[in-house]
């Protein structure tokens, strides 16, 4: 990787990242494609790796990834820091920030870039951070010297994941938990079995390849941090504030219609 993209990245605490040409990426939003970079042909996609992991908790009611602030902010600061930079070191090229919603399909590109190998439930498995980070990606119409490019790889299948799914029949349940309307009587029993009201992590948990590993080093993601939620919580929050949290994206009542089965579960005395 250049090592003056390096260096940037370096200065937002973003250890892990690989350059591939654009043409080895899969364009999955042709459309989006265009509406965000109409000035410029990509020749060149950074792929970045944001470990979000600070640790196991006692007590928790949302998945892992939302127990701080949400990525999808963490990505617009990082940007904003960065670009400006990038377009400073390569004159003339021009530089589009994505995160979830990319116009590439960010597993496969960081898996080539060599940011991990793709696990069975589709997550990308890194060394030291396992499945427990955020892609990102930096596209522009530079063309460099040399790419990072490898063979992707995938984990080894231990079927760990599958057993702790409890959707093994299809489907999953952290899309169910973010799904508006009324919740299916399985959702409402899976989100009290597991005391978890947003998301499901036990297909990360389960891996192998999660345990022990090393904890964040961006200090956005290991400030405001909230393992639990409650719906008075929720319902207090300010739009600012409520808008700053993962799951804020499906509405204030989604959250509150999860957190009021698992509420209502504790409060019966059900375990």
């Amino acid at each position: 990787m250049e090592t003056i993209i390096r260096s940037i990245l370096a200065e937002e605490h973003i250890e892990y990242a690989g350059i591939l040409p654009f043409s080895s990426c899969r364009v999955i939003r042709s459309e989006l494609l265009a509406r965000s970079c109409p000035d410029f042909i990509p020749r060149s996609a950074i792929l970045l790796a944001a470990p979000y992991y600070t640790g196991e908790w006692p007590e928790r009611t949302v998945s892992l990834y939302a127990v701080p602030r949400d990525y999808h902010l963490f990505f617009r600061l990082l940007y904003e820091a960065v670009i400006p930079k990038l377009e400073k070191a390569y004159p003339g090229s021009r530089f589009r920030g994505f995160a979830d919603h990319s116009p590439i399909g960010e597993v496969g590109a960081a898996a080539k870039a060599g940011l991990g190998m793709i696990g069975d439930k589709g997550q990308l498995i890194h060394p030291v951070y396992g499945s427990y980070f955020f892609i990102g990606e930096i596209v522009t119409d530079a063309a460099f010297a040399s790419y990072d490019e490898v063979e992707i790889r995938f984990c080894e299948h231990c079927g760990a994941c599958g057993r702790a799914c409890p959707r093994p029949g299809g489907g999953c349940l952290s899309e169910e938990t973010q799904r508006k309307g009324v919740l299916s009587p399985d959702t409402e029993r899976d989100i009290r079995s597991t005391g978890i009201a947003w998301g499901c992590d036990l297909c990360r948990t389960s891996c192998p390849h999660n345990r022990n590993v090393k904890k964040t080093p961006i200090p956005f993601f290991k400030e405001n941090l909230t393992p639990v939620v409650t719906a008075d919580q929720v319902a207090g929050l300010t739009k600012e504030a409520f808008s700053e949290r993962a799951y804020s994206w499906r509405g204030r009542n989604v959250i509150l219609r999860n957190l009021k089965v698992l509420e209502s579960n504790r409060n019966s005395g059900g375990e």
